[in-house]
């Protein structure tokens, strides 16, 4: 005898297979083209040679940028491309897998959430729009910690959303506040303080906003916070008993001296954030605001009281306080990466998607005509990522400058690289020796500058380590010594003009590889070369 599956079992056995089935075709979307561009530098190859050093050295506390401690970003995306690199290999694609991560678990909350207080057409239609956004398809393929955050985020401001909501309706609320606090931890690690500071600001002022005094006491559930101190706490202990220094370094200069000082990098006006958005994210931004003048000029509103579940309608709150927020506190500081706004996605592509909601339910005599503008908004988004992706990976690099011909060149474990006047992050990468690089430059006149970029980020590594540092960071007038005394093979990288003036030994060298300005030498110890200087400092 066959027993009835009860209906609601049936209904939501069937709404775990949905998702399922959406989260398999997200995953495949973002993989789709991850693997047609070679690293770049800075972010990639930096990131990524870290992570790889990570899982040569076993050392899963002290991140190392070239051999020296690098506490400029927490461990979490290390965690993850090493891990990656274990199980798939070292490629560039797997350098990428945290940043698709991130925007695959932003995707899945926006859709968990939308669905669960919206429709599902909405839900699906936020969850589609935010990844064939090409400013998110883009970062999503681009190997750093900005989309792993946001990633982190969305999950942490999802499950913070609900927690308030079921709370208010007497239900289960704790599992979801306590989850809230485990992927704050999981931001802290992915960027430090930002991913426990900016879902808890989004969350109180929309608190403040609807005045839910009752509910504002659930961020004091003490699981919460054990949460995040068992996520976050041990890595940043441990980084602490190795390095003495740490706490200083990666809370006062690395946090609040980055977010109010103005001598960091790449400083940008106050609407930087707001063109970046327009601009990045079309068409999708474009057909939003022409939906809403639509329905302004119709004079329809845009989140109806009347046909809205007050739940639905606290959502669009929220969403739009998460929106405002982001933007506002990046827009604060006078320094202003790209990657830093990408937070303000998610939320951007839900009320897109509820504007065309808004514009459905309220045309019914039309809802074929605007559902085949929205499908055709959303291919065309989809089509200028794959376009972007594919040429980003063809055409953006050329082929004669990209680091992964490097792979080519017959490297063995014992050699050693040696970089002239330049910090090439990505060429460890490709070239798999077991030896750290020789970085060479003017460092004392580095020591006297200001400017926020490699020299900087080596020489603060000193600090932590200035024995190693002695080794591996070479004034010119050692270049030729060390050549000339080393038993090692040595990869020398760098211009030809920088070549002649620092190692007059390798004039009578054919470089092994030419990337358009730089080139590639092969030094060995027989080669002859002229008394090794005197090695002054």
């Amino acid at each position: 005898m066959q027993t009835a599956i009860p209906l609601g079992v049936k209904a939501f056995s069937r709404k775990i297979d949905d998702t399922l089935l959406c989260g398999l075709a997200m995953a495949l979307w973002l993989l789709a083209f991850a693997w047609i561009r070679p690293l770049s530098d800075p972010d990639e190859g930096r990131y990524a040679v870290v992570a790889l050093d990570m899982l040569r050295t076993g050392n899963w506390v002290t991140p190392h940028l070239n051999g020296l401690p690098f506490f400029h970003k927490p461990p979490l995306y290390y965690w993850l491309a090493a891990g990656g690199y274990e199980l798939f290999g070292v490629h560039a694609w797997v350098a990428r897998v945290p940043s698709m991560l991130g925007a695959w678990l932003a995707s899945m909350s926006l859709l968990a959430l939308a669905r669960r207080y919206t429709s599902t057409s909405t839900a699906i239609a936020a969850a589609i729009i935010f990844l064939t956004m090409p400013f998110a398809y883009l970062a999503a393929q681009y190997a750093n910690m900005d989309m792993l955050l946001a990633g982190c985020m969305c999950t942490c401001t999802t499950c913070a959303f609900i927690a308030t909501i079921e709370a208010d309706l007497g239900k289960t609320w704790r599992t979801w506040i306590t989850a809230a606090g485990v992927f704050a931890g999981l931001g802290f690690l992915a960027k430090g303080l930002i991913g426990l500071v900016l879902p808890g600001l989004i969350w109180s002022i929309w608190m403040l906003w609807e005045r839910r005094w009752k509910q504002m006491a659930l961020p004091l559930y003490p699981p919460v916070w054990l949460a995040i101190l068992a996520v976050a706490g041990p890595w940043a202990w441990f980084a602490q008993k190795q390095h003495p220094q740490f706490f200083h370094y990666f809370f006062v200069t690395q946090h609040f001296q980055r977010y109010t000082e103005t001598g960091f990098n790449n400083p940008q006006p106050w609407w930087f954030y707001l063109a970046v958005i327009a601009l990045a994210c079309l068409p999708l931004t474009l057909a939003g605001i022409y939906m809403l003048f639509r329905q302004w000029r119709a004079q329809q509103e845009f989140m109806p009281k009347s046909d809205s579940h007050p739940a639905q309608t606290n959502l669009d709150r929220y969403m739009a306080v998460w929106l405002l927020a982001v933007v506002a506190f990046f827009s604060i500081p006078s320094s202003k990466i790209v990657g830093y706004v990408l937070p303000a996605l998610p939320p951007l592509a839900y009320l897109i998607a509820r504007i065309w909601q808004t514009a459905l339910d309220g045309d019914g005599s039309n809802i074929l005509r605007v559902r085949s503008k929205l499908s055709i908004t959303i291919g065309a988004a989809a089509a200028l990522c794959t376009v972007l992706a594919i040429g980003f990976g063809t055409k953006g690099v050329p082929q004669k400058t990209r680091w992964d011909r490097l792979a080519a060149l017959p490297v063995q474990p014992d050699d050693r690289i040696m970089m002239l006047g330049q910090l090439y992050y990505g060429a460890p990468f490709y070239m798999h020796t077991g030896q750290i690089p020789w970085v060479v430059d003017d460092w004392q006149a580095a020591k006297a500058s200001k400017s926020d970029n490699w020299r900087k980020e080596l020489l603060d590594a000193t600090a932590f380590s200035p024995n190693s540092a002695s080794h591996l960071l070479l004034e010119k007038q050692d270049v030729n010594h060390a050549l000339c005394t080393t038993k090692h093979r040595v990869w020398v990288v760098g211009e030809p003009e920088s070549a002649k003036q620092m190692t007059p030994s390798l004039s009578g060298i054919k470089p092994m590889l030419e990337l358009g300005s730089r080139a590639v030498w092969l030094w060995t110890p027989n080669t002859a070369c002229t008394a090794p200087s005197p090695i002054v400092h």
